[in-house]
C-alpha cells in the first residue's frame, strides 16, 4: 500500500523542500537588506563626525564668534553670555522677530558648535532665547 504512494510522498517531500528553501531565501535576503541599511547610516554617521571634526579642529575662533553675538545687540538684551572652556551658555532676552532670526541663522547657524539645548519662548511680541551649546 505504501508503495502505491509513494511517488506522491516523494512530490510531496520535494515541495516542503523547496517551500523551506523559498522561505530562508527570503529570510536571509531581507537581513541582508536590514544590514546594509544599517552600514550605510553608520558610514554617513561617521562621515559627518569627520567632518565636524575637521571644522571645530581648524577653528579656533568659535568663542570669538560667539561674542559677536554681543557686540550685535543691545547690553540690554543681552542678559548672559559664558564662554568656559569649550562649552558656552546664552541667554538672550526682549528680542523681536528679525534680531532671533538674525542670531540663530547669522551667528549661530554659521559656527561648527553642538547645541546641546535650546529654547525659544515668546512673550507677547518679544522672544527670549536661552542655549546651551559646546564644541
Amino acid at each position: 500500500m505504501l508503495r502505491r504512494y509513494q511517488n506522491e510522498g516523494i512530490i510531496l517531500l520535494a515541495l516542503l523542500l523547496l517551500l523551506a528553501a523559498v522561505l530562508y531565501r527570503g529570510h536571509q535576503h531581507s537581513s541582508l537588506q536590514e544590514s546594509s541599511a544599517k552600514a550605510t547610516a553608520m558610514v554617513s554617521r561617521i562621515e559627518d563626525v569627520a567632518t565636524m571634526k575637521k571644522l571645530w579642529q581648524k577653528n579656533s575662533t568659535i568663542s570669538q564668534k560667539l561674542q559677536a553675538i554681543r557686540s550685535y545687540l543691545p547690553a540690554a538684551k543681552v542678559k548672559t553670555l559664558q564662554i568656559k572652556k569649550k562649552k558656552a551658555h546664552i541667554l538672550l532676552e526682549g528680542l523681536d522677530g528679525n534680531e532671533l532670526n538674525k542670531v540663530a541663522g547669522k551667528y549661530l547657524a554659521s559656527i561648527p558648535v553642538q547645541i546641546i539645548e535650546m529654547s525659544i519662548h515668546r512673550d507677547g511680541e518679544y522672544y527670549r532665547l536661552e542655549l546651551q551649546c559646546k564644541w
